[in-house]
């Protein structure tokens, strides 16, 4: 019989306002509040906001967002409407 599969619910809204305002966030601690691996957290992390974060390794890392411009020379504007919070199933 295969383990049951546990949902997970990040509240992607909140960690953007916790990016936006220059804040440590360690996959560690989000990964120990709700009670599974960090390697699950970054896959979650990495599908939702793709090359838009990056993942800085040792003791003064974390989760920041990217440097790089991905789109550079395009000025482009579109409204997406996201949701306060998604269940991801692993």
């Amino acid at each position: 019989m295969p383990r049951p599969r546990k949902n997970i619910t990040l509240d992607f809204n909140a960690l953007t306002a916790t990016l936006n305002a220059g804040n440590r966030l360690d996959l560690k601690r989000i990964a120990a509040q709700h009670g599974t691996c960090p390697p699950v957290i970054r896959r979650i992390l990495s599908e939702y906001y793709g090359d838009k974060i990056t993942f800085k390794p040792g003791r003064n890392g974390g989760i920041q967002w990217n440097a790089t411009p991905t789109n550079v020379g395009t000025a482009t504007s579109e409204t997406v409407s996201e949701p306060v919070s998604e269940t991801v199933s692993v």
